[in-house]
């Protein structure tokens, strides 16, 4: 079980030095490895990058062991040279279809006479509301407090320091399936990584790119990924509603490949450099050469006819973004609107056209102050991988990562020695 609480991290090592913090967003079409150094003032300072096509991974979901594994190896490499450091634990995104979440409550008596509540009874309460029961194949990532009541006084955000006798929790349970999650923290592990913490993915991307404004007044953060569509809704500065979407880039790009009979790599290319989401804004006239099937091998595009293809599609995500909006029932307390991220967000037009079709103020969000990295990290597609590292900064780890993974052959070996020997644990 992977699960966090108000947790607080410390800025500086024994020793002195700032702390290290790393994350790994492994994601459908990328994964990104960064280490940074977290100074007094709680800034953030890049101190190593590395960014590699991903492999064995198909909706945010492991589904090669041995190709996801390496892709996070390369990724952890090239990091690590650059830092000139050793990645030994990462705060993880989490994605994918598998993931979702229900309502719960926890009740805990303070006091029969009453008296400050403290973070222990927090955590209490927030243990209660996990007190659920789960089929055998899901697992609990996040316990997120919505808000607390404490007696009769309800909506409390923060209750440590309250006088009362009573709290209660109303809290959202993430839960993913168990088997997803164990693929993915084995391939992270083999690598010589220990997990601090797995994080959802959406809940990353709004430590990066959300305001406190947006959080308090309510907000839909849209991450629109390789593979995946993450929502979070937040109310009060807590996410009370998340979902995860099998809609992701790659719906563009096969669309754009079908519907001009190109090569997946050549209509991804085209996509990133001429593409856009509003037809009307494209010179009717505008023309470029690119790949297609066939002896020839070449063929001449027209960008509107680009832009024709990839508003369809556009249209058709925007429909299903505001059918689960609307489906969690807190469309209507959502004057912040929606804040678009991840690689999708940065397509021309995509956020004037849903300005458009949902009559909400949109912006794209992108990740700030962050400082000293080889990449371009103020671009959208860098949030979950940003906001792992602001989740680290401010959450800090769980109470313990969990055990690397042992293979067979190695538990027996441990087996036959402690017949032989007063080993008190594992080797």
């Amino acid at each position: 079980m992977f699960d966090f609480g108000n947790r607080d991290s410390k800025r500086r090592t024994e020793d002195g030095a700032n702390e290290l913090i790393s994350a790994l967003d492994v994601g459908t079409t990328k994964v990104v490895a960064l280490m940074a150094e977290v100074d007094d003032q709680n800034e953030l300072r890049i101190i190593g990058a590395g960014r590699v096509p991903a492999q064995g991974l198909r909706r945010g979901v492991v589904v090669n062991t041995t190709e996801a594994t390496a892709g996070i190896g390369q990724a952890i490499a090239e990091a690590e040279r650059v830092a000139g450091q050793t990645m030994e634990t990462a705060f993880v995104g989490i994605a994918g279809s598998h993931v979702s979440a229900v309502s719960s409550k926890g009740i805990v008596a303070v006091g029969r006479n009453g008296r400050t509540v403290s973070k222990e009874d927090t955590g209490r309460a927030l243990d209660q509301a996990r007190n659920i029961a789960l089929p055998h194949n899901r697992d609990i990532i996040h316990t997120v407090a919505r808000n607390y009541s404490l007696d009769d006084q309800k909506g409390i955000q923060n209750p440590v320091g309250m006088f009362g006798y009573r709290l209660e929790v109303d809290a959202s349970i993430i839960t993913g399936a168990a088997s997803a999650i164990t693929n993915l923290v084995n391939c992270v592990q083999a690598n010589g990584v220990a997990i601090q913490d797995l994080v959802l993915q959406p809940l990353a991307s709004a430590e990066a790119v959300l305001t406190e404004d947006e959080r308090q007044l309510g907000v839909a953060l849209v991450d629109m990924g390789g593979g995946t569509t993450d929502i979070a809704i937040y109310l009060d500065a807590a996410p009370w509603f998340t979902v995860v979407l099998e809609l992701g880039g790659d719906h563009f790009v096969r669309d754009v490949a079908t519907g001009l009979r190109m090569p997946y790599a050549k209509a991804e290319a085209l996509m990133k450099q001429f593409g856009h989401a509003l037809p009307a804004r494209v010179a009717p006239d505008a023309e470029v050469r690119s790949g297609a099937f066939g002896q020839e091998g070449q063929q001449v595009i027209s960008q509107r006819v680009l832009a024709q293809v990839l508003n369809a599609r556009a249209e058709e995500a925007i429909e299903i973004i505001l059918r689960e909006v609307k489906r969690s029932g807190y469309d209507g307390l959502l004057p912040a609107g929606i804040v678009l991220t991840g690689g999708m967000a940065q397509l021309p037009g995509l956020a004037e056209l849903s300005r458009e079709r949902l009559q909400w103020p949109v912006r794209v969000g992108r990740p700030t102050a962050v400082v000293g990295s080889v990449l371009d990290l103020s671009s959208p597609e860098y949030a979950t991988a940003v906001g792992l590292l602001r989740w680290g900064a401010r959450f800090g780890a769980v109470e313990g990562p969990p055990p690397p993974p042992t293979s067979p052959f190695l538990e027996r070996v441990v087996k036959w020695l402690k017949g032989l020997l007063p080993i008190p644990g594992p080797l």
